[in-house]
């Protein structure tokens, strides 16, 4: 258990060097930004990642360490699989769990980026963990922590509630009906509701509009394109690599967690059926993916295979870290580049006020590196969080917005007769008009 120790410590720390090193996505900003906003949820996502930035305001003097919170809850799934395994895998299979885990470019190097997907697959691997202790150990404090980490998992992605039919199918196909203690398992539906209680309450006072949008965003399309289908397959097959998706399929656990089975395939079963009804982000089945690596450590292969697992990722791993830290590198990738234009562009929030931009990507990645407000002007782009704040409206009779050429400006400026001036072009693409109103 020691090397497994050192593993886990000494990852810990090369993430959270390398987390305070790396500057924020647009998509982190934005979280940031809900940290100085906090409410019981909101519109795109349940709270959890916004407090997780809370958590880390003390920090933010030390570069981008501001992440550390949540770079260490999600670390610490890590540790909950240790935990999981300790009495069913010896101690070579548990290092091979953690070294697929490690390398997993969404659980590995993207565990550094602090999105709704950290906190949700810590409380996935934590209800697996408690599961185990409902079967095994069948006391009320099982079935109660249970309900709880559902809960909160239900606090950081909607996408926890898969976790209940995943388990449904598991009791129904393995007839595990009588393992059951049904006493116990309204303490389960209780503390489950009681945690994510935060989520159904701001809900229920904003017309259930994130539910809804979260439902349209999923599966609500009018026609069908075979590339939403084959981009998922074909992701997927890429994220958990062919040799470890096979590893996977054929590998045999022992009966005590049979029903990690269903808590690997079900979510990437759902979302391969929901892709026939809408795009279906490589992201969105990461909470099969703890599951699939404990089955894949099973397979008595996978020490040969994992060499091959590991140097493909470690390239790509050092190509992306030399890509952020090497200016001429990094400007061919215009995702990579995203937030060091946005950080220089962040200078103008010093030099211009009130300043507005035209997306929620751009007026959170501005406030974060300015650490001065800049607000999204109210229905320059698609709903989101900046649309329900009053600032999102000019209250005064001038004001600026930085936007790409290439992006228009809301009707209402015009029909409200504001008088527009541009007053610089901003390099790559960027310019800055100026409004007022006579």
């Amino acid at each position: 258990m020691k090397d497994l120790k050192r593993i886990w410590l000494i990852s810990l720390i090369v993430k959270l060097v390398l987390s305070a090193l790396i500057p924020l996505s647009a998509d982190e900003a934005y979280y940031w930004v809900w940290s100085h906003r906090l409410q019981l949820s909101y519109f795109d996502h349940p709270p959890m990642v916004a407090w997780l930035f809370y958590l880390g305001h003390f920090l933010e003097p030390f570069m981008n360490a501001v992440r550390w919170p949540a770079v260490l809850l999600g670390h610490c799934t890590l540790a909950l699989g240790i935990l999981f395994l300790k009495d069913v895998f010896d101690l070579n299979k548990i290092r091979w769990w953690m070294y697929l885990i490690l390398f997993s470019p969404l659980l590995g190097f993207g565990s550094m980026i602090v999105t709704p997907d950290l906190p949700v697959v810590f409380f996935w691997m934590l209800s697996l963990y408690l599961l185990k202790e409902v079967l095994e150990k069948k006391s009320a404090q099982s079935y109660l922590l249970l309900g709880a980490s559902l809960g909160l998992g239900f606090c950081a992605k909607y996408h926890i509630v898969l976790f209940v039919p995943a388990l449904i199918l598991y009791f129904l196909f393995e007839k595990k009906w009588k393992e059951i203690q049904w006493k116990y398992v309204p303490l389960t539906i209780l503390t489950g509701l009681i945690f994510c209680l935060p989520v159904i309450l701001w809900n229920y006072q904003n017309e259930w509009a994130s539910f809804t949008f979260q439902l349209k965003h999923g599966l609500e399309r009018e026609s069908y394109h075979f590339s939403w289908t084959s981009s998922y397959v074909f992701g997927q097959i890429g994220i958990i690599f062919p040799w470890v998706l096979w590893a996977a399929l054929r590998a045999k656990v022992p009966d005590k967690i049979r029903f990690v089975y269903y808590f690997a395939w079900f979510p990437l079963a759902f979302f391969f059926l929901t892709s026939f009804r809408a795009l279906v982000e490589a992201n969105w089945p990461i909470i099969a993916l703890p599951a699939v690596c404990i089955l894949a450590a099973a397979h008595p292969k996978i020490q040969k295979w994992l060499r091959y697992y590991v140097g493909f990722w470690a390239v790509i791993i050092i190509f992306v870290l030399t890509a952020l830290f090497v200016p001429a590198i990094r400007n061919s990738n215009d995702k990579i580049r995203e937030p060091f234009e946005l950080q220089e562009l962040s200078e103008i929030a010093h030099e211009y006020s009130p300043l507005y931009a035209a997306s929620y990507q751009m007026s959170a990645s501005l406030w974060y590196f300015s650490k001065t407000p800049v607000f999204k002007l109210k229905g320059i782009s698609r709903f989101d969080f900046f649309d329900t704040l009053p600032e999102a409206v000019p209250a005064g009779n001038k004001f600026y917005l930085v936007k790409r050429e290439r992006n228009g400006v809301p009707e209402w400026l015009s029909e409200q007769q504001w008088v527009q001036r541009e007053v610089k072009k901003i390099s790559p693409d960027f310019v800055l008009l100026e409004f007022t109103h006579p």
